[in-house]
């Protein structure tokens, strides 16, 4: 019979330990290599995790949006399904307006993706802190246009991570290139909503144990 670790602590304690001793540290800072081991911890890939490229101003500005309680704008349902409980808990909004009825029909009308029509719509109605991407170029490019037009109002942070073989890797190659709002992303067709998600919930807990919450509560 074949036997496995079944405490949840100490798999993560376990996965961490493994993690680090494969993963190089070339990043400035441990907020930063830390966000790394939990991509890998999510991907189980750590060549990945040595892609991501961090904009100077990433880690600061995000963590600023969330003390400001400022809401968190997702392009899927499942990355707001994984973030949620832990914005919640500091009482951050996060927002998905991919199946809202009016992003439905300008998306029809305009005839362009859902993805694009629920950038226009949040963030032209609302000021957005965190914007967290890992499945869809289009919002991701809506969110780097947005800001290219709306300097004064643009979100604080970016984590820009869509996964694909479309649009996907020239899409993050245009936000690093253009460093127009503190980004992470990496420069490959690899991502997807489990980094994207992991990136954020490692920020959001940076700030829940200033205010002793449990890892996993």
């Amino acid at each position: 019979m074949l036997e496995i670790e079944k405490n949840p602590d100490e798999i993560e304690k376990l996965s961490h330990k493994i993690i680090r001793e494969r993963l190089p540290n070339t990043f400035r800072n441990e907020e930063e290599y830390g966000i790394a081991v939990r991509v890998a911890q999510a991907t189980g890939d750590i060549d990945f995790a040595t892609e991501l490229k961090f904009h100077q101003d990433f880690i600061k500005n995000a963590l600023n949006s969330i003390r400001s309680g400022l809401p968190i704008l997702v392009d899927v349902e499942m990355a707001k399904a994984g973030i949620s409980n832990y914005a919640k808990s500091l009482g951050i909004d996060v927002i998905c307006a991919i199946n809202d009825p009016e992003v439905i029909e300008m998306a029809k009308k305009l005839g362009i993706t859902r993805s694009i029509a629920a950038v226009r719509k949040v963030l032209g109605e609302k000021k957005v802190g965190l914007v967290v991407c890992g499945n869809s170029p289009t919002f991701l490019y809506e969110v780097i246009t947005f800001c290219e037009n709306n300097r004064e109002s643009k979100p604080l942070a970016l984590i820009g991570l869509p996964v694909g073989f479309v649009s996907a890797l020239e899409v993050k190659k245009y936000l690093y290139e253009k460093q127009i709002i503190p980004f992470l992303t990496n420069l490959s067709t690899k991502g997807g909503t489990p980094a994207a998600v992991s990136s954020a919930i490692y920020l959001l807990n940076l700030e829940r144990k200033q205010k002793s919450y449990g890892q996993h509560s």
